[in-house]
């Protein structure tokens, strides 16, 4: 089950919600933003946008979801047929992937037998708030990205992980 935005809410006001919460979250359970599989094998632009544009620019019905990974369900590798991490070099300083190369790399990989199941994606820039060329993290953003970002071996331990080199 994959929490969705609350009724009543527009996405960027469930996103900051959720990203105030995730300072406060502790225990067994870590809350990561993800893409839904379905929205990168059909995302037509170059690169993935940074988590900012597409929480503000996007509708509660795509493209991030919320997903709780429970460490009793990570080490039993309850998400590892369903949820892909992906592993890769930034290129630039502010642009993981200029070129789109990776992106390309990460569809060919959802669209090939080996990704067919999978239904989330997590990728750091599109994933995690961001200090990117159109702005920098607000308090919230910060605050989230380090609890992120110190639970991030959850992903690595129990999804399928893509390593872009």
């Amino acid at each position: 089950h994959i929490p969705r935005w609350g009724c009543g809410l527009n996405a960027k006001e469930a996103a900051m919600e959720t990203l105030s919460k995730l300072s406060l979250q502790g225990g067994d359970t870590c809350t990561f933003f993800m893409l839904e599989a379905k929205f990168v094998r059909t995302f037509r632009g170059k690169s993935l946008p940074f988590f900012q544009e597409l929480r503000d620019k996007f509708t509660a019905k795509e493209p991030l979801v919320e997903v709780a990974l429970d460490y009793a369900d990570v080490v039993k590798g309850t998400h590892i047929e369903t949820t892909l991490a992906v592993s890769h070099r930034w290129m630039q300083p502010d642009d993981p992937d200029p070129d789109g190369e990776q992106l390309k790399a990460l569809k060919g990989f959802l669209n090939s037998p080996a990704g067919k199941k999978i239904e989330r994606v997590w990728i750091d820039s599109a994933c995690m708030p961001q200090d990117q060329p159109k702005g920098s993290r607000s308090a919230e953003d910060a605050a989230a990205f380090k609890r992120m970002l110190k639970e991030v071996n959850r992903l690595y331990l129990g999804t399928t992980v893509l390593i872009l080199l």
